[in-house]
């Protein structure tokens, strides 16, 4: 059998690397495509998150596998492969299987115990079959790890008190202004992230609240739920000289928040402090804003050292998921044999 995961996360790579090779979703079909052509992946997941871009793939041999892969992000990505490559890990067999597991379970994520990754292993694994890039090896392999991670979930306490990429975000802000209220609140992008960003900003006492987004029906459902105001998307600049945090996490090839956006504001600023958060991979907010008088820019890699008061008591659940997942994987043996022999006799081939 042959199952490899080459990829790259937020321990590995720095976020000036990650942004390079990030899948936005609307490519990602494409790109599933794009990597199928060349015959030697049988069948392939892309998971990319705002930490971590994997791609996990079904072939013949590890060694070609692992090469096409590096040839494929290179070539899709239009960057030379010595800018990435010894940020990459890869792994192979019964330990690419382990990794999955143990990723869709939170044990590999940034902030261990957060929820967010197992939704976005099931819309990887969703878009790959919509693609038509996974077959029946990856369709059980994939199932079981969304169904174990769905377990641990339920049977452990690794999600009590987490912190998410958002909430660590709010608790930055914290630090900064201390007491939230009263505080003027911009988010830039009305997706699943933003609307977790605002929740955890409004549980917090924030009630001054704009959301800009691209489309204005989306902006204007998720400002009412926090009794807020809507902007046209194009208005987003203006709000900046009024904003005191600014949290985006709108998808864009291109920086949203420029300095000079930042710079022509600043007058009406009277050098009030202003905390900006990019949680977008690629960033959307320029780091050069951070060098303005007053003026603070965090982006995902900031959040690392963030932790919450029950993160210990987490890590006290690891050993119990862990054996969890060892369990799984034996169990799963018999039936993956079954799986990669119908493929030795349909292909005339075997995976080792």
């Amino acid at each position: 059998m042959n199952i490899t995961v080459l990829g790259l996360n937020h321990r590995t790579a720095p976020i000036t690397v990650r942004e390079k090779l990030s899948f936005p979703k609307a490519f990602l079909c494409s790109a599933l495509s794009f990597l199928m052509k060349s015959g030697l992946v049988k069948e392939a997941v892309i998971v990319s998150t705002c930490n971590r871009v994997e791609i996990y793939a079904v072939s013949q041999e590890a060694a070609a596998s692992r090469a096409e892969l590096i040839n494929f992000l290179s070539e899709f990505h239009e960057t030379p492969s010595d800018k990435f490559q010894d940020y990459l890990y890869s792994l192979s067999g019964y330990e690419a299987l382990k990794h999955l597991f143990r990723v869709s379970s939170s044990l590999d994520s940034q902030v261990i115990g957060e929820s967010q990754i197992l939704g976005q292993i099931k819309d990887a694994y969703f878009q790959a079959k919509e693609a038509g890039s996974v077959s029946r090896v990856f369709s059980f392999i994939f199932e079981e790890a969304i169904k174990t991670g769905k377990r641990v979930r339920s049977h452990t306490q690794i999600g009590c008190g987490a912190v998410s990429i958002s909430s660590a975000a709010v608790e930055m802000a914290r630090k900064i202004f201390g007491d939230l209220r009263g505080k003027r609140i911009l988010v830039i992008g009305a997706g699943k992230i933003g609307e977790l960003s605002l929740k955890q900003l409004y549980d917090k006492g924030a009630d001054m609240v704009f959301v800009a987004n691209r489309t204005f029906l989306k902006a204007q459902k998720l400002a009412e739920k926090f009794k807020g105001t809507a902007l046209d998307f194009e208005r987003f600049p203006a709000a900046l000289g009024e904003a005191d945090i600014v949290i985006s996490s709108a998808e864009a090839p291109h920086f949203l928040v420029t300095k000079k956006m930042v710079q022509e504001c600043a007058g009406r600023r009277k050098q009030q402090q202003l905390f900006l958060i990019d949680l977008g991979l690629p960033r959307t907010i320029d780091p050069e804003v951070n060098s303005i008088d007053n003026v603070y820019v965090y982006n995902l890699d900031d959040l690392k050292n963030v932790k919450d008061a029950n993160f210990r008591e987490r890590l006290k659940e690891v050993q119990k998921i862990e054996k969890i997942i060892d369990e799984k994987l034996l169990n799963m043996e018999q039936r993956l044999n079954a799986l990669f022999n119908d493929a030795c006799h349909e292909k005339e081939h075997c995976y080792r």
